[in-house]
């Protein structure tokens, strides 16, 4: 899917290496939108299909400075994987992408504190605001912790 987009929404180059995004969503013309306005913004934007597949790049990739995922997907949703992500990654923001946050703010979940939200359908700007907003933090960079298994005990 190709989308059009005016000329303020192209990249400017920057001095800075480009921080790493991970977008997943089952659904192929959202990732490739999504995937493609953020790649003219200057991120690097890994991308995956499924949650397995989100895992899989997350276990390979040293710093992930952005998660963004779909909440509703096939087998695993999107709290769940964001819960295993965090295993790997546990300082990373997330960005829950969903038609149905209403349904989401309704469920009592301990994470939810730690995930920003944005409703589909979104416009470019709110997508570039909410990702600006995660990355624009004072936090130390987000890297991968090292043990992934839990200490006995």
């Amino acid at each position: 899917m190709s989308a059009f987009l005016p000329d303020s929404y192209l990249l400017v180059k920057t001095s800075e290496p480009p921080k790493t995004l991970l977008v997943v969503d089952d659904d192929l013309e959202v990732r490739n939108l999504e995937t493609q306005i953020l790649r003219l913004q200057g991120y690097a934007v890994l991308e995956a299909e499924s949650a397995a597949e989100a895992l899989r790049l997350a276990g390979e990739t040293a710093t992930i400075h952005l998660l963004i995922t779909d909440l509703m997907m096939p087998d695993v949703d999107g709290l769940e994987l964001t819960r295993r992500f965090r295993s790997v990654h546990p300082n990373t923001p997330v960005l829950m992408v969903s038609g149905s946050l209403p349904l989401l703010r309704a469920r009592s979940e301990p994470d939810l504190d730690r995930i920003d939200f944005l409703a589909k359908p979104f416009a470019f700007d709110e997508l570039f605001h909410k990702v600006r907003t995660l990355l624009d933090t004072d936090a130390p960079l987000p890297a991968r912790t090292q043990c992934l298994e839990e200490p006995a005990g």
